[in-house]
This record gives C-alpha cells, structure tokens and sequence, in this order.
C-alpha cells in the first residue's frame, strides 16, 4: 500500500470518527399538479415534506439525493464506490473526475429575503403552518438558508412607500425610527428562523431609497438621486441612516453582516420608474462610500460591518469595480461585489472571473434574482414550473464555477398573485402560500435550492470537477468543512433523457444514472 493510500484510509477513519456524513432521510411529499410543467409538494398543518436524522456513511459509500420533474423529492440512495477506475467509452455517457486538492473560493451561503410581502404572507397563514414554513427554510429539518436580505425601509415588495425619517430636513436623523413592518413583521421571523437554525444566520441590509426629502427629485421612485455631492452635510445624513438601522437591528436582536451601497443603482436614472429607487454612477457611489459610509459606519463603532458595493446587473461589474476598487481610499472600505442575474443573458459569467482574478480580495455574492414577467412565460406564478427550478440551478452552478461565495433569492414567500406589490410588481417564489386554504406550496425552486444549501454548508470550498468530454450537463464540486470534511458534487440535468454518469475520484468511482429533468446531489 503505498503512503498516499494509508493516509486516505487514515483520513476516512478519522472522519468517520470526528463525524462523518449522515445522510438524513427526506419524508414523503404530498404532490400536485396544476399542469404547469410540474409539481409542487403542498404543506398543511397537519402534513410537510422535511429532512430527519440518518445514519452515518462509511468510509467506501456515497449518498446521492435526487430532484425530479417525474416528482422526486431528494429522494435518497446510498451505494459503495467501484474501486477500479473503468473509462466508459459510449459517447452517451458522461465522465467527471474530481479533484478535491485542487481548491478555489470559500462559500458564504446561499439565502433568501425578508421582504415586507413575504413577512405578511407568512403572518396570514395560523401559528403552526407558520413554523413549518420557516422551518422549511432555516431548520435542520428543512434547507437550512444561513443569508437573510433585509430591504432597509420600503421596496415595491411592500403595501405603501415608507422611510425610516420623513422629518423634512432632519439631518441629524433625531427622528429615525423603525416601523411596523420591522418591529412586527420582520424582524419576529428573523429571530425565529434564527432559533431554528444551527448555523449562523448572515443578515445583510440594501437600501430602495433615501427619504423623497433628501432626493433630487423629492419622491422615492423615478428618475433621481441624493442631493447634493459626496461629503456634503445631506450625504453624512444619509450614511448616518445606515449606522442608525444597523444599531435599531441590533437592539431588536438581529446583527447586521453587511449592507450594500445602494439597491440598483441604475434604476435611479430611469425617468418614470415605477418603485422606489435612488441612482448613482461608480463615481458617485464611490465618492459615497470613501467621504461618507465608511467614515461613517467606523466613527459609530460599525467598522466590522462590511460595505458591498453595486448590487445590481453583470453588466456593469467591469466599468465599476474598475471606478471603485482602483481607487486606495474607497476600495479599503469595501468588502465585496453583490449582482444581480436579471440580465445575465447579455453578458457571460466569465464577467465574474475576470472581476475575480483583477480583484481577488473582494468577494462577489449574487445578492438578488426571482422569476419575474420580463424573463418568463405566464403565468406570473406558476405552480410546479420544473423549468423555473432548472434556470435556478443553472444560475447557481454558473456563478459559483466563477468565483461567486453565495446566491440569495428573493422573498421567501409570496401570496398566489406574487404579492403583495404596491406596484403590482408580481413575480413568482420558492413558496407560495394560499392563505384562504391554510397551505402553501414548495415549488421546484425550492428544491433545486436545497440542493445546494442543504448539502454546502458555510466554509465549504469549491473543487476542480472536470468532464472527459461535451456534455449537457452542468456540474459542480465542493468540500466541506469540519467535522463531516465530506465532498459534494452537484449535478443539473435539464435535458428530458437520461445520462449514464461515471464520476472519478481518488476515493473511488460512483456509476450512476442522471434521470431526465433532474438534479442530484452526490456526497462522500
């Protein structure tokens, strides 16, 4: 045996000891179909698909859960490893070879936000339904979410347009104040998912709007920006609001992570833009964050709070990251990149890498994406779409393969319309809930997203997975951190056969089959 040998059997022994896998078991789901393409798993008070305790892998074995359009629901198989490494020859079948010492970024997580519509949603449903919701996302029993977005004051996901303080000309922000949506709706389900999850829970804050006072235009929506210019005393009043939020979060219990500069920055200059918005070049938002947020958050004791500059599209990551994190005196107060993926298709992900390899201290974090009616088919909900699932899927392994530490969705649950919107902004959720019925529903969304929160715990790294060959689907690998120190590879078949798939790794080889419009996670 040679000494490479010993140290992974020594390694696999230790692992089993410290803690291996347990791959947990995923009860039945009660299925529905509303012919669109699909099903959903309908959750009652009485009866909800959830995850419960396994038994542990031993060192030769693999689990792999699998995600359906047919139905399945990580449904679980586990098998021992080939120890000879056959090369399959058939041009219908597919070959990976993973390299776990081969290593790229660490992952952040992966989330969704609290919205003002999904914290009414979820209030509109009784007591017990609710918990299962939440736990549905954040326990052990569910998908175990570790990133919450929190919309700072109002967005078009709410029943009105509100700030923090529309005292007309208070820059000392004496008059900032949190309000019922926070201190009633939101916040409540954040603590609760907070107890419910054994991880960390990674809260971070994105502003629609400044108060309409303090904009060029004096109202929240349509073409405008903050008056003034970077380092005036109506740009201090602003970063001061941000300190202010951070500190009445942090007296309701909830520690803000981050906050981001600005919601996108472009919609600001769009004229007649329907909800609230607030707009900034880079070297506005730049100029900001160097003169005014950063000073800002360290002179209130908030210096560990990161800043993530743009949140928004891919489109302008190169012209801005080049405008900010050139420039020594706002770069040092950035910590990250947040995007956007509503207008991906006009720009390849490779966007991200080149980012990546000119900026490799910043990380990037896809910080909002839903199904919305510009980039879909009706219906605007659409009740078990496999299809909207795939292009999650598609999203997350495309970002991640380039360099990205997490995906956050949106609401985490929206009514049958895809609201509340005061806009009527309607688009579509991972959960959906009938409130007059008392139920809500799992859409394939939820489950292609659990197929990587789940299983990719925070600190997990990324790996090199290769493929032999052309393939239509789309992989990709991790390790993750102690005590399981195990190695996931998710799979994303979007093509309606099946795949023959051969993975190789140095622990062994898994031959298995993809089923059509799948997703698989494998672990070992």
């Amino acid at each position: 045996m040679s000494i490479f040998s010993i140290f992974s059997v020594g390694l696999g022994l230790l692992c089993v000891h410290i803690g291996a896998f347990s791959p947990p078991k995923y009860s039945r789901c009660i299925s529905k179909d509303f012919g669109q393409g699909g099903t959903v798993c309908l959750c009652s008070e009485n009866e909800c698909d959830s995850f419960s305790e396994g038994i542990p892998l031993g060192t030769e074995e693999y689990a792999v859960y699998t995600s359906s359009k047919a139905g399945e629901r990580f449904s679980l198989k586990t098998a021992k490893f080939e120890k000879s490494l056959t090369v399959k020859s058939s041009v219908e079948d597919v070959r990976l070879m993973v390299n776990s010492s081969v290593r790229f970024q660490k992952i952040l997580g992966f989330g969704g936000a609290f919205t003002d519509a999904a914290s009414i949603n979820i209030y509109n449903i009784s007591t017990a339904l609710r918990q299962k919701l939440l736990s549905s996302y954040f326990s052990e029993e569910g998908i175990e979410y570790n990133i919450g977005r929190i919309p700072m004051a109002s967005c078009d996901f709410s029943t009105r347009p509100y700030s923090y303080n529309d005292h007309v000309g208070d820059l000392e922000m004496a008059n900032f104040s949190l309000v019922d949506e926070d201190v009633k709706l939101k916040i409540p389900l954040m603590l609760t998912a907070m107890k419910m999850s054994k991880k960390n829970i990674t809260f971070f804050g994105s502003p629609w709007s400044a108060p309409a006072w303090m904009k060029t235009n004096n109202k929240m929506t349509g073409f405008g920006q903050l008056k003034g210019k970077a380092g005036d005393k109506n740009h201090k009043a602003w970063a001061l609001y941000f300190a202010k939020f951070i500190e009445a979060y942090k007296e309701k219990g909830i520690k803000i992570w981050a906050v981001t500069a600005q919601n996108e920055p472009s919609d600001g200059f769009i004229p007649f833009f329907s909800f609230q918005c607030m707009g900034y070049t880079a070297a506005m938002e730049r100029d900001f964050i160097k003169e005014d947020l950063g000073p800002m958050l360290s002179a209130r004791g908030h210096a560990d709070v990161k800043i993530i500059m743009l949140d928004d599209q891919r489109m302008f990551l190169k012209s801005w990251a080049n405008t900010i994190l050139t420039d020594p005196d706002a770069a040092k107060y950035v910590a990250g990149i947040g995007v956007h993926w509503y207008e991906d298709i006009f720009l390849p992900a490779k966007a991200l890498s080149d980012t990546h390899n000119r900026f490799p201290d910043y990380f990037i974090l896809a910080t909002e994406a839903c199904i919305d009616p510009h980039l879909s088919k009706p219906p605007i909900v659409s009740l078990g779409n496999w299809a909207r699932g795939n292009r999650y899927s598609h999203s997350i392994i495309e970002d991640l393969s380039n360099w990205a530490v997490g995906w956050v969705d949106w609401n985490i649950a929206l009514n049958m319309k895809g609201g509340p919107n005061w806009v009527k902004n309607f688009v579509d959720s991972p959960i959906i809930v009938d409130a007059e019925k008392g139920l809500f529903y799992k859409q394939p969304m939820f489950y292609h997203l659990g197929h990587f929160s789940k299983f990719v715990p925070p600190g997990s790294q990324r790996i090199e997975v290769t493929a032999s060959g052309k393939s239509s689907l789309q992989f990709i690998g991790f390790t993750t951190p102690a005590p399981s120190m195990s190695t996931v590879v998710i799979i994303l078949n979007k093509d309606d056969f099946a795949v023959e798939l051969q993975i190789n790794s140095q622990d062994g080889t898994i031959t298995e089959t993809v089923p059509p419009s799948s997703i698989q996670t494998y672990i070992w």
